[in-house]
């Protein structure tokens, strides 16, 4: 009975609670879960409670669900895991994740991203096609004792399929409307009893959603293609190694933006300069583990390279007045080692060490073209004229003013931690868990930018002469961090597997340098060249942004009824977060730049409940609601105070549905009928909270069918065809805006060996 229970809470559509599933004798961190005739172990390396009993809030997707859903990247999680919101817009570079209420769309990151182990360290290697996945896990709230920066808001893990585990080989294609088609490929053999290995390729490519009016072209086209390698060796009965490779290449439009129209509506894109994003990942990490069920060492070595070119016309009008050809070299390398106790009663510990080297290498063009001299460029020369006559007429003589910039930003951090959970504590069934985290981080920038161009000058009625003015901006500067992060977690579980927590945690996300505002200092350091001004520029104090802190409050109850039919979990919280980071378009229009907003208080309730209707039908839903606000600065003045904090939706909902029937003697030999809803809003798009996306949901649909080794299926996204606005923002007095995706519908094939 208990099998088929988890047939269908793992075939249905929102994220399965880890605590209702059944833990295997002798594997006390270990969750087993059946979905789809398929084996799912899974495991945790650094936790000190079981993995199905964290005191935290969890949810966890396993292949089927992956695949059921049709999650083909990190953004189509969006709304499926209660008061986690990522909006898909702009461009693969733009992974921007809010988790109750808090997060970030420009740089820096509000929620660790990790695949079998190796952190991701850059929001611009985030969105990479789902191939050879195993399982995802999603916990939220503040993880930074054992992840440490940047986990304020959770951690989203990924665990790619062990080759010792799984021996298939499938292959699958999709073709759909806007051109989409999408080929996977994954063969999956033992080369012996103890060795193994995994080989994943994919092909994706469509056709784009929206059309340039100026161009008359599809603005958001998008081809991509990559792989992933692993090799998995048991070396002994102790020890156990994995190596893991990946590579993935992207080249799409991008930035299909348009105007926002006072009722909410997004119009086409209409610019002349078209966007577009090209981007090469690539990564590999060494992982070693060695257990002997008294103690766990595992050690992590990974490294992972990205280059990418990012072309944006900055006024998305037909008009030419900027543009930006930006290129980025990340290179990093991390290193991590931790100890575990291996005993599943009484005082259970983990001790590790952590290291990290980064270093970012970026270029920037961004160039003044014809309209932006005539409109903004020239009339600063002219004004030097009106308020003193006596200053000599200045006419910009080019067609377009380059502003060229090159930044280099090397990072390096290192931190020691502990966990230890006492079982048992005064009474059966009631623990206390206790960590902390010591975290130092170093930034640098190394700047080089300058302005120039050419001017005819004339004093009075003499013959104009011509003249090249220019200033430079060079330096350097360096921000260290260090933080202390604790957290404290108290457990009370009944014999029955429920349980009750409280948790309170610290979180911290790094500060860094606003790069893309370089351009606009440029033209200001230039007037102050000529038109001194009171207060000097100061780049360093100008650029730099702090980091981001909270305090965590957390309540859950999870707990399953009707022999095990009913399952479910509520979880209360409570967040104080210091010096928000929040992102805004510099006055020009000509960059994009974070800074620290004061206070926000981020208060809500999460819940999720799984049902069992019958052998055959099975319901999931989860729903999340935050309100997020801003309060007074310690010093009792903020201008945001009472507003909601913006792009982060007060409310989340997701129900699903599946109905599985199987046929004996019948042309084939499953059917499988899954619908999911998912929803998202209020979103205030602006820190005035003066515009608005309402409360809007998606409906996904998806039948198929399974013929021995076959399987065919036909799916709708956005079923209702719902018109909604993915993202807003405003620049050089223009309000704009990206649409959601329309329908889409198309046709699954795949054979499994």
């Amino acid at each position: 009975m208990r099998r088929n229970i988890l047939v269908w809470l793992c075939a249905c559509g929102g994220g399965v609670s880890v605590f209702a599933q059944p833990s295997v004798e002798n594997e006390t961190d270990t969750v087993r879960l059946y979905a789809l005739d398929e084996v799912v172990v899974v495991s945790s390396v650094k936790e000190t409670n079981p993995f199905r009993g964290l005191p935290a809030s969890v949810s966890l997707f396993s292949a089927s669900q992956v695949e059921g859903m049709k999650m083909i990247s990190i953004k189509d999680l969006s709304s499926l895991v209660p008061n986690v919101y990522i909006p898909d817009y702009g461009s693969r570079m733009t992974v921007p994740v809010y988790v109750r209420g808090v997060g970030e769309r420009s740089a820096g990151q509000t929620i660790g991203l990790y695949v079998d182990h190796m952190p991701y360290l850059d929001k611009s290697a985030f969105d990479f096609n789902f191939a050879g996945i195993q399982r995802i896990e999603v916990l939220r709230g503040p993880q930074g004792t054992l992840y440490g920066r940047n986990a304020m808001g959770g951690i989203i893990h990924i665990h790619t399929c062990s080759p010792l585990d799984y021996e298939q080989i499938r292959a699958s294609a999709t073709g759909g409307s806007y051109g989409l088609f999408r080929a996977n490929v994954s063969v999956s053999r033992k080369l012996r009893q103890s060795l193994g290995i995994s080989v994943n390729g994919y092909y994706d490519r469509n056709g784009g959603y929206f059309t340039n009016r100026h161009s008359g072209r599809r603005e958001d086209r998008l081809e991509a293609s990559g792989g992933r390698i692993r090799l998995d060796w048991q070396c002994s009965d102790r020890w156990k190694a994995q190596w893991m490779l990946n590579y993935d290449r992207t080249q799409q439009g991008a930035f299909p933006y348009g105007v926002y129209a006072p009722d909410g509506t997004v119009g086409e894109p209409d610019y002349n300069d078209p966007g577009s994003y090209d981007r090469q990942v690539a990564g590999g990490n060494f992982n070693l583990q060695y257990t002997d069920g008294r103690l766990l060492f595992n050690a992590v070595t990974a490294c992972q390279y990205l280059d990418d070119d990012m072309y944006m016309d900055l006024d998305y009008t037909p008009s030419s007045r900027f543009t930006i050809n930006q290129k980025q070299r990340l290179r990093t390398f991390t290193e991590e080692w931790t100890l575990k106790s291996g005993s599943p009663d009484g005082w259970q510990w983990l001790f590790g060490v952590y290291g990290f080297v980064s270093r970012l290498s970026t270029s920037t063009l961004t160039t003044m073209g014809t309209d932006g001299i005539r409109e903004i460029m020239q009339p600063m020369f002219d004004r030097i004229h009106e308020e003193n006559p006596r200053a000599p007429v200045m006419t910009v003589t080019d067609a377009t003013i380059p502003i060229p910039g090159r930044f280099l930003t090397p990072g390096a951090g290192v931190a020691v931690f502990h966990q230890s959970t006492y079982n048992h504590l005064f009474t059966d069934g009631l623990s206390l868990t206790a960590g902390i985290r010591l975290d130092y981080e170093r930034v640098e920038m190394d700047y080089d930018t300058n302005v120039g161009m050419n001017l005819d000058v004339r004093m009075g009625n003499r013959p104009a002469v011509p003249m090249h003015v220019d200033t430079t901006l060079q330096g350097s500067g360096r921000n260290s961090f260090r933080e202390i992060l604790p957290k404290v977690a108290l457990k009370y579980e009944w014999h029955n597997g429920s349980y009750a927590y409280f948790t309170l945690a610290g979180g911290y996300k790094a500060g860094g340098y606003n790069i893309q505002m370089f351009a606009d200092l440029a033209q200001q350091a230039l007037r102050e060249k000529y038109v001194p001004a009171e207060a000097p520029l100061n780049v360093h104090e100008t650029v730099s942004y702090r980091p981001e802190y909270s305090w965590n409050y957390e309540a859950g109850y999870k707990g399953e009824w009707l022999e095990h039919a009913l399952q479910g979990e509520i979880t209360l919280f409570y967040a104080d977060v210091r010096d928000i980071q929040l992102t805004k378009f510099v006055n020009s229009g000509q960059g994009r730049m974070l800074s620290n907003a004061g206070r926000v208080a981020s208060k809500g309730v999460e819940w999720s409940l799984s049902a069992r209707l019958s052998n055959e039908l099975g319901l999931t839903a989860g729903y999340g609601y935050t309100h997020a606000t801003f309060g007074k600065d310690d010093d009792g003045e903020n201008g945001y105070a009472g507003k909601y904090v913006p792009y982060a939706p007060q409310q989340t909902l997701s129900i699903s549905a599946v109905y599985r029937k199987s046929f004996r003697n019948r042309w084939i030999d499953r059917l499988l009928l899954h619908a999911h809803y998912h929803a998202a809003g209020k979103i205030y798009w602006t820190v005035d909270n003066d515009v608005t996306q309402d409360f809007y949901g998606l409906l996904n649909l998806k039948a198929s069918a399974t013929r021995g080794i076959f399987e065919l299926a036909l799916w709708t996204r956005n079923t209702l065809n719902t018109d909604y606005a993915a993202f807003y923002f405003e620049s050089m007095g223009q309000s704009l805006g990206q649409k959601g995706k329309p329908l889409q519908a198309g046709i699954d094939l795949s054979v499994r060996f």
